[in-house]
């Protein structure tokens, strides 16, 4: 998966989970934590994904962002 892309996790993120995405923006709508950035390959995703199991939070959806789309 290259490109835009949107991660929801479940509830708000600590400072320490914030610090984990530095390179994303993060945004908090309610219940959720909003996630967006650009990936350049599906290993960097996977890097992604890997930091948020690590980091114990629930992965709610995760998708690719057509440069169109403003959610």
């Amino acid at each position: 998966m290259s490109g835009r892309f949107e991660i929801r996790v479940s509830g708000r993120l600590s400072d320490r989970a914030r610090a984990a995405f530095p390179d994303m923006a993060v945004v908090e709508v309610p219940a959720e934590t909003v996630l967006s950035g650009v990936s350049q390959d599906d290993d960097e995703v996977h890097g992604i994904l890997d930091r948020i199991q690590a980091l114990g939070l629930e992965l709610v959806s995760l998708r690719q962002v057509r440069e169109t789309d403003e959610s």
